[in-house]
């Protein structure tokens, strides 16, 4: 039976290209897996070729090339054109997609939020701030803007406006006649006969009492149905992320969806998107390298 390892080992060893003598002095007993690491590691190009070949798992293909050690990921990375990078990002959970983020500067980042799906946004903007604060933060423009949206109809508005906490009817009360809330005959009457109005000179009203009355309404309606935080620009919410700080601003954009990460990461130079994508789960990697990328081993290893 020793006959027939040593005839293997020797047949092994002439397919590496070691000498039988190196062969007896370096590895003695060790393993064909220790072998290939060792040699690989070295890059003898024949080990690196016989790893190719002879191992088709990832656990394999994980130690052989010591892929656990983000440094050695990274330099296969670099090894590979745009395309076959790019291909690798979407194997990135979301929260390491988003380290790749502080790569940018604020601009930068403000101007791709710009371009994202406006719920997407809200999301970032959800996490970053207090609901309050964000409707505290909505400029008086935008506020009369998301009164007259045609996505907001006159009803919405209206069962708001009935249902305005005591201390905010009593203000716009007040406010409309110039007399104290307990001096007006029918305030109740007074809110029909708004109500009644038609619907484009209902919104006109609305879109110019006072600035706080808006407010409650936005946050009233909104609070109950967030959809119509749609109605607001990009740019609104964009504006109230840029008072932020940029490493405050970021662990917030965890709430965009994947594909928009990895459109942002996507414009990095690429040393900075291998860095990135070297954060990819190790077995995930070793699956990609065997389905159709093996080839990048010999190219890193003999770099």
């Amino acid at each position: 039976m020793s006959i027939v390892i040593d005839a293997n080992m020797a047949m092994f060893a002439e397919r590496l290209h070691i000498s039988s003598s190196r062969m007896a002095q370096d590895y003695g007993l060790k393993t064909v897996d220790e072998i290939i690491e060792a040699e690989a590691a070295q890059g003898n190009t024949y080990a690196v070729n016989y790893a190719r070949e002879m191992y088709n798992s990832p656990e394999k293909l994980i130690n052989i090339f010591r892929l656990t050690d983000v440094e050695n990921k990274f330099v296969l990375l670099q090894t590979m054109d745009e395309k076959t990078r790019l291909e690798v990002l979407p194997l990135l959970e979301k929260e390491d997609l988003v380290m790749g983020l502080y790569f940018f500067n604020k601009d930068k980042l403000l101007e791709m939020l710009e371009k994202v799906d406006i719920e997407e946004l809200i999301n970032v903007v959800l996490d970053a701030f207090p609901f309050e604060q964000i409707i505290m933060m909505i400029p008086e423009e935008d506020m009369a803007k998301f009164f007259h949206s045609d996505k907001l109809e006159k009803y919405v508005i209206a069962n708001e406006l009935k249902s305005l906490p005591p201390e905010v009817m009593i203000s716009f009360i007040e406010g409309l006649t110039g007399q104290p809330y307990d001096k007006v005959e029918d305030p109740d009457g007074l809110i029909d006969s708004i109500i009644a109005l038609p619907e484009d000179k209902f919104k006109d009203f609305v879109s110019v009492i006072d600035p706080d009355v808006q407010r409650q309404l936005i946050f009233q309606i909104t609070k109950k149905d967030q959809e119509y935080l749609q109605l607001f620009d990009n740019s609104m919410y964009v504006d109230m992320l840029s008072t932020l700080m940029k490493n405050d601003m970021i662990p917030s954009m965890v709430e965009l969806e994947k594909e928009s990460l990895i459109d942002m990461i996507s414009v990095l130079p690429a040393d900075l998107m291998s860095i990135t994508a070297s954060q990819v789960d190790t077995k995930e990697f070793a699956r990609f390298l065997i389905e159709g990328h093996l080839d990048l081993l010999e190219q890193a290893w003999l770099m």
